[in-house]
């Protein structure tokens, strides 16, 4: 019980906004991730669900149809193949399950 000055829903917003934002604050900042991929790469469907599935936002890049983001890509690792993912400042090529677990600091059981 409170007991103030003013009426209920005054102390019910303090507290609630309080408990909101201090949740905020001590979210971890997600790393950027870009997914470069194509409709019809299995891989790269697996790639996308596994960071659906751990609540990863991600930018999904079909480089069928996005040729200078394909180009870009080739640019910055040498390799033509999809799945291939950027996070934060690191490349991931293939599903590297592993290495995008600790760039992302992904816990599972």
């Amino acid at each position: 019980m409170v007991k103030g000055c003013h009426d209920t829903q005054f102390y019910k917003q303090l507290f609630e906004n309080a408990v909101y934002q201090q949740k905020v604050q001590n979210t971890p900042q997600q790393k950027s991730v870009t997914v470069y991929s194509t409709p019809s790469c299995p891989w790269c469907n697996t790639l996308k669900s596994f960071l659906r599935k751990n609540g990863i936002v991600f930018t999904d890049i079909d480089v069928s149809r996005d040729h200078e983001a394909a180009r870009q890509m080739v640019v910055a690792t040498g390799q033509q193949g999809v799945p291939q993912a950027n996070i934060g400042s690191e490349w991931v090529v293939g599903f590297d399950q592993q290495k995008i677990k600790r760039l992302l600091n992904i816990q599972t059981q």
